[in-house]
């Protein structure tokens, strides 16, 4: 049996996820919401956190620990602030669900922050940075996770390796994206390595005896190294702040374990939306932004021949090629997918 990678339309691993969410139980509009995520995430090329998450979050489904149908309820504070209990539902439901408020609220306001909890893994930041800016809206957001992580100079594993994003709109082509773990490497990829067999850069992380390591199995049973170190260590508790602390939802090692099937991991989410039409008009924000664009594109790059990037280049160019030709899943993958699906 050959090993290379299959290639499968968007359309039809849509059509397999939402399967697959609605065989575990989920209705069809959130079956569809999940599904649209974590496709759109492949599309983008980030394939440790697309439909390669699928079968250990429908794990968690029937374990009874994450909720098909949650009882997603909305605490709105104030006319831009609200704070949404995602009922133990799937990260990604949950997570769309407070996106949406928060970018209907901005609408009305100009800027609004939602702020989540009891909710389970919801994914990159990307795609819902994306949906913001089809939306012509800009949005912060962050999520917390599993511990996974020490505090900068200890060694007990009490904070996740919490991701945020950034993401404004652009007139045309690529909208500005970032979506960045707070280590220098996140762990997906890590397992990754992990599951075939190579090592990992050194400086990813340490192992349990806090020495540098290339195996990313030690480096997953040790400790995973922040990004800038104290500066990342700082950021990922902003990220708990934003998310855990001012939701009312756990935080910091209170969060559980998204691979386990024992309880609700309780990740909570924040979601900061601005509306840069309604802060400079269309012409003037767009006209700025391409300004702002062309400066960093002029950029003599090192190597001749050279691109200089802005973030999201990468994966808006990877979304227009997997579009027209399709996403690559190992085979395996594609054999799981399609089981779960029934298919």
């Amino acid at each position: 049996m050959s090993d290379a990678p299959v290639t499968v339309s968007a359309e039809e691993l849509s059509a397999l996820a939402r399967q697959a969410f609605e065989a575990a139980g989920f209705p069809a509009a959130d079956a569809e919401t999940a599904a649209e995520i974590l496709v759109t995430t492949d599309l983008m090329g980030i394939s440790t956190h697309g439909v390669h998450r699928l079968e250990q979050y429908l794990k968690r489904v029937s374990a009874g620990v994450v909720q098909a149908a949650p009882e997603i309820t909305v605490d709105d504070r104030a006319p831009a602030l609200a704070i949404v209990d995602g009922g133990a539902g799937q990260g990604q439901v949950v997570g769309a669900r407070a996106l949406e408020l928060a970018m209907r609220k901005a609408r009305e306001t100009g800027a609004a922050f939602v702020s989540v909890r009891n909710s389970n893994h919801f994914g990159a930041t990307a795609p819902y940075g994306y949906a913001a800016t089809v939306a012509a809206m800009a949005l912060f957001s962050g999520t917390s996770a599993s511990p996974a992580m020490s505090p900068f100079g200890g060694r007990d594993r009490k904070l996740g390796n919490n991701p945020m994003g950034f993401a404004a709109p652009r007139r045309a082509g690529a909208p500005f994206i970032l979506d960045m773990a707070m280590s220098v490497a996140a762990r997906g990829k890590m397992r990754k390595l992990r599951d075939a067999g190579e090592e990992m850069p050194l400086g990813w992380a340490l192992d349990a005896d806090g020495n540098p390591t290339t195996d990313p199995v030690a480096g997953l049973d040790g400790f995973i190294q922040f990004v800038g170190g104290h500066k990342g260590y700082g950021l990922s508790l902003m990220a708990d702040i934003l998310g855990g602390l001012m939701s009312g939802g756990r935080f910091l090692d209170d969060v559980g374990d998204m691979w386990a099937e024992t309880e609700p991991q309780g990740v909570s989410h924040f979601f900061l939306v601005l509306d840069p039409i309604r802060l400079l008009g269309a012409g003037a924000y767009y006209d700025r932004m391409e300004a702002f664009a062309a400066k960093i594109k002029s950029t003599a790059p090192f190597e001749a021949g050279g691109e200089v990037l802005l973030p999201g280049e990468i994966e808006y160019r990877c979304m227009s090629e997997r579009r027209d030709n399709g996403i690559p899943l190992a085979p395996d993958l594609f054999d799981t997918v399609k089981r779960l699906a029934g298919a």
